[in-house]
Order: structure tokens, then C-alpha cells, then sequence
């Protein structure tokens, strides 16, 4: 019943989201606690992660709507406490009384304090109904907080993972203008000698064109990424933003495990799904609220008044001026009960009826979504591993074609259009295992993300 202190109704919070919110409620503020940018300082993954998850606003608006739900339990537990009001009268007026021979005739200044008291005693579910869905939505808020910033980690790797793509392959479309500079170079030098011909020289300049084309693509490629990269993590897409080269690709040993294993940790530890069910049971405590509308409600009213005033009176043949006191209490148990309303209590009770099967239905929905997230990265992250064995291959091969051309180029053996292929296969294929490394590195995020844990920091597999 209502008549329970709340604090002997359930348990506040679930132990992950009580830690959550506590360390939510030592913090100063979302604005005070935001690490200040250094346009000096470089950047690593765990820096930029860091930045992120203090300056990213996503995470500081789901800061302040957990606090906003912290404060709705407060706010859902006053009706526990008697209400208590004071209030004060001053003023004059003037008015008659009738009289046995003359209207009494008054004028009257008048100063009155008034102190009042409500104590609800029993209202059947109502209090406990209330404080019981705003401590559900309190859980949802920081759960959905926790995957916010889940959200946050997982966005600023993928920004990191293709920024640093994005470099390699500007690195590979470097290289490749370099060699397509010095092959142009032998080539001229050889035209001169006689040992090359014209269309050598063309093929040649053609091939130092399009290497200027490709490192001006990268180069473009590097600032979208860097820019993406600087708004993951709460920056303008203009900062100075300097990132330190990434190393190893993470490990996915201790991830890649059995799916089924995979999907139920999912299932059981995501933080969206726990916010879901958190809103079921807020859904059920306002079903319940609106059940209890139709009962009463008992409760104690008591005031106590003190008035001052004087007054001048008169009734035909006599008057005078007065001045009194009056010293005024009362207390009363009051009950009410609401017994025809226009159907409004009935059509309530089915409308949280229905959102609560909704609500239901919802988590049974994102239930199966989560499902088929873990699955969908279980895959890629399989695959992804697997497509960077395979460009590690590419790119031995298109080495050792690159430097045997070089050599049958060198002893007039291979003309300057197989040099060039051989350059132009080797630079694809390191741009192919750049963006294979972060498609993994990615996947693994990925795949950490839709667990709903943190990813495994080792070394490469």
C-alpha cells in the first residue's frame, strides 16, 4: 500500500546503473569536468576517446536528462512528506450587519496570518505508483546514458580507424609519385641517350599525372576523415587537430568467439535493452497509478489563523472604534472519492494498458534488432580479419613484382609501361590493406559495440 515509505518499497536502482548515477552525482558539472583542446598536443586513440566522451554534446545531453531523472524521483517522493502553507491577509474594507433597530455600519483594517496543513494518509497506491515509475525512467536515463557513451567510443574509432586508412593511402599515393617521378626521370634521361623512344617519354609523363591525381584524392580524403574525426570528438571539423599514428590493429581473440555466446552476452548486458525494460516497468507503475484513480483518498487538513483589527461602528444613535483579537483553529479528517468522472479514469486505464503492451512489444523488437546486430558484426569481423591475411599477400606479391620489374627494367629487359604497372599494382595494393586495416580494426569496434562492451586492447592476432 501507499502507507509504505519508499524506502521499504523496491530497490532504488540496479547496482551498475546506482554506481552510474553515483558517479554521476559527484561530478560538478558536464561543462566544469570537459578537457580543454591543445592544438599542441597529439593525439592517440585513448586521448581522443577521452575528449570525446567529455566535449561530444550527445554525451553531455544525456548527462543532464539522467540528472533531470534524478531530480523526478525527488520530485515523485514529496507526496510522502505533509504539505504545509502559510499565508497573510491585510487590508480594510467597510460593510453593515443588520441590527435589531439599524444596520450596524463598519469600517474595519485587518491584518490575519494563516498557517495551514495537509497530510495525506492513505491513498491506495497512488504515491507508491508514481515514485516507483519515475525511479524506472530514472534507470532508463542511466542506462540510455552508459550506451551514449558506448555510442560516443564506438564513433570516435571508426573516425580514427578511417582517418588513419586514410593516411596510409596517402602514404602508398606518396610513393607511388615518387617512383613515377624517377621513372619519368630515367626514362627522359634515356630518350636523350637514345635508349629510350617518344612514346617511352609519354607513357611516363602520363603515369607521373595520374600519380599527382591520386595523391590529390588521398590528400582530400585525409581532411574529410580528420574533420569527421575532430567532430566525434566534440570538435569543429576546422581544428588543429594533430592524431598520432595508430599501431597494431586490435586484437579480436577475445571476441571472436561462439555467436550464440556473443548474442547472449548481448541480450544480457546491452544497455538500450536494460533502458527498455526499465520503461516496461515505468509503463506498468502508470498503469498501476491510473488503477488506483478510481479509489479515495484520506487524508488530515488542520489551520491555525491569528487576525488583528480595529474597526469603527455605528447603529443609528451610537458608535465607537474597537480594536480585537482572534485566535482561530480547526482540524479535520477529510475523504474523497472521485465516483463519476465521464468515463475519464476508464478510458486512462486503457490507454496505459495499451502503451504499456507497446512498450513490451518494443523491447521484444529491439531484442531481436540486437540479435541481428551481433550477428551482422560477428560476420564482418570474420570476414574483415580474413581480408586483411589476404591484402598482407597482395601487397608481398605486388612488392616482389614491383622489384623484379625494376630489375628486368634496369637490364632492358621490360619496357617502362610494365615498370609503371608493377608501381601501380604495388600502390593499390597497400592502399587495399590500409583500408582492410581499418575495416577491421573497425569491425571489431563494431562488434564490441553491439555486445555492449569495451574493446579488447592487445596486440595484433
Amino acid at each position: 500500500m501507499s502507507m509504505l515509505h519508499p524506502s521499504r518499497t523496491r530497490r532504488w536502482v540496479s547496482t551498475p546503473i546506482l554506481l552510474t548515477c553515483l558517479a554521476l552525482a559527484g561530478r560538478p558539472a558536464a561543462a566544469e569536468d570537459a578537457r580543454t583542446f591543445s592544438p599542441q598536443k597529439t593525439y592517440d586513440l585513448g586521448d581522443l576517446i577521452s575528449l570525446g566522451l567529455s566535449s561530444n554534446p550527445s554525451t553531455r545531453a544525456a548527462w543532464f536528462q539522467a540528472r533531470a531523472a534524478s531530480a523526478a524521483v525527488g520530485q515523485a517522493r514529496a507526496p510522502y512528506f505533509p504539505q504545509i502553507s502559510a499565508r497573510f491577509e491585510g487590508g480594510s474594507d467597510q460593510w453593515y450587519t443588520p441590527a435589531g433597530n439599524a444596520p450596524d455600519n463598519f469600517r474595519r483594517e485587518q491584518a490575519t496570518t494563516i498557517l495551514s496543513l495537509e497530510y495525506l494518509l492513505l491513498d491506495f497506491g497512488r504515491r507508491s505508483a508514481d515514485l516507483q515509475e519515475m525511479i524506472a525512467r530514472f534507470d532508463a536515463a542511466g542506462l540510455a546514458y552508459e550506451r551514449e557513451l558506448q555510442r560516443v567510443v564506438f564513433a570516435v574509432q571508426r573516425a580514427y580507424f578511417l582517418h588513419e586508412a586514410a593516411l596510409r593511402r596517402q602514404g602508398a599515393a606518396e610513393a607511388l609519385r615518387l617512383s613515377a617521378l624517377t621513372t619519368a626521370e630515367t626514362v627522359r634521361k634515356e630518350a636523350q641517350s637514345g635508349l629510350a623512344a617518344r612514346p617511352d617519354v609519354l607513357a611516363a609523363q602520363r603515369n607521373v599525372l595520374e600519380a599527382d591525381y591520386e595523391l590529390e584524392d588521398a590528400l582530400a580524403g585525409v581532411r574529410i576523415s580528420l574533420g569527421e574525426l575532430c567532430r566525434t570528438a566534440g570538435l569543429p571539423a576546422n581544428a588543429p587537430l594533430r592524431v598520432a599514428p595508430a599501431g597494431q590493429p586490435l586484437a579480436t581473440a577475445d571476441l571472436r568467439q561462439k555467436a550464440d555466446a556473443l548474442i547472449a552476452s548481448a541480450l544480457a548486458a546491452r544497455p538500450d535493452l536494460a533502458a527498455r525494460a526499465a520503461d516496461v516497468r515505468a509503463r506498468e507503475q502508470a498503469l498501476r497509478r491510473a488503477r488506483a484513480d478510481f479509489l479515495p483518498e484520506v487524508s488530515i487538513e488542520g489551520s491555525y489563523a491569528y487576525s488583528a483589527f480595529q474597526y469603527e461602528a455605528h447603529d443609528g444613535r451610537t458608535h465607537g472604534r474597537y480594536a480585537e483579537d482572534i485566535n482561530g483553529y480547526g482540524a479535520f479528517l477529510v475523504a474523497k472519492w472521485d465516483l463519476f468522472d465521464g468515463f475519464e479514469r476508464v478510458e486512462r486505464v486503457r490507454k496505459k494498458r495499451a502503451e504499456e503492451a507497446a512498450s513490451r512489444e518494443d523491447l521484444s523488437q529491439a531484442r531481436l534488432d540486437a540479435t541481428r546486430d551481433v550477428w551482422t558484426a560477428y560476420q564482418e569481423n570474420l570476414s574483415a580479419a580474413s581480408r586483411v591475411a589476404s591484402a598482407e599477400s597482395f601487397v608481398a606479391s605486388a612488392r616482389e613484382n614491383d622489384e623484379a620489374a625494376r630489375l628486368a627494367y634496369k637490364e632492358g629487359l621490360a619496357p617502362v609501361a610494365e615498370l609503371s604497372a608493377a608501381s601501380s599494382q604495388l600502390a593499390l595494393a597497400e592502399s587495399r590493406r590500409a583500408t582492410a586495416i581499418a575495416d577491421y580494426s573497425t569491425s571489431l569496434a563494431a562488434l564490441a559495440f553491439a555486445v555492449g562492451s569495451s574493446p579488447v586492447k592487445s596486440a595484433a592476432p
